[in-house]
């Protein structure tokens, strides 16, 4: 009797917790709905000049025009293969290094200094000196992207290994387990969860260098189509890029939050 009572009540939660997602969601295409209206008659009946703000339906026919032509994919790809390139090692990087900084205090006194001084200054900042160390190719757009990434990266590695609890740690080593063993079977396990969380915001510091630094000096690449656009005053065009990389921005954390809970299920416990 016991056990089908509380089969009904965990069937009760699930359902009332799915109600509570889908009234948000729901909240949220209605608000989304109601300012792409507005958008749509303010500009469309010309309230405020169109050529300024454009409207929703000119967008849509300027992202089929330039998604025809060519030019919006073959820019994108490009600036795709900058921010792989970039990213990719940031992680790699970030965590291996925010692991060592966590474990070794001498490493983590030595290495503050740079490491806060970098998270605290501005990364359009650096554009100047990488495109002149390192040119105008792919490989400087990479470098800031490496550049704006990697200090969440460490910084929420290093955290995350200094808040994982010492009995995990203990049991590890109960059963006879290496130090190696011990970090990965216990300490990067445990930091997974705010690594993730460092991941994530990291995204948008590296779509803000990768944008900045093809905007200061590039190509191709979409920011190189934003300054073209936005010094010709063709504000569709603009939107349209605007929009795919928001997009792009937030279908990788959408996918990155997909991959904590498949790697670190127990996150979603806290």
């Amino acid at each position: 009797m016991s056990v089908a009572v509380q089969a009904s009540s965990g069937s009760g939660a699930s359902l009332l917790s799915l109600a509570r997602r889908s009234a948000r969601a729901t909240v949220g295409c209605i608000a989304v709905a109601l300012f792409l209206g507005a958008w749509q008659i303010v500009g469309a009946n010309e309230i405020i000049r169109s050529d300024l703000i454009s409207y929703p339906s000119e967008v849509a026919t300027t992202l089929m025009q330039m998604s025809a032509s060519g030019e919006l994919g073959s820019n994108a790809a490009v600036s795709l293969q900058e921010f792989i390139q970039g990213f990719l090692p940031a992680i790699g990087f970030g965590v291996a290094a925010g692991t060592a900084f966590a474990l070794s205090r001498r490493l983590h006194y030595l290495f503050e200094p740079l490491i806060v001084a970098l998270n605290t200054s501005p990364i359009i900042a650096f554009v100047p000196i990488v495109v002149v160390w390192f040119g105008v190719g792919t490989q400087s757009k990479a470098i800031m992207v490496f550049l704006a990434a990697v200090i969440p990266i460490l910084i929420n590695t290093m955290t995350g290994i200094g808040q994982v609890h010492e009995s995990w740690i203990r049991a590890c080593r109960a059963f006879g387990a290496s130090k190696s063993q011990v970090i990965a079977k216990a300490m990067l396990p445990g930091a997974l969860p705010a690594v993730m969380v460092g991941v994530r915001l990291a995204v948008g510091r590296a779509v803000v260098g990768l944008i900045a630094a093809e905007m200061y000096v590039s190509v191709r690449g979409i920011g190189r189509l934003i300054q073209v656009y936005s010094t010709s005053e063709r504000a569709a065009e603009i939107f349209v890029l605007v929009a795919v990389v928001a997009s792009f921005g937030f279908l990788l954390v959408t996918l990155l939050r997909r991959i904590e809970i498949w790697l670190a299920p127990w996150s979603l416990e806290r």
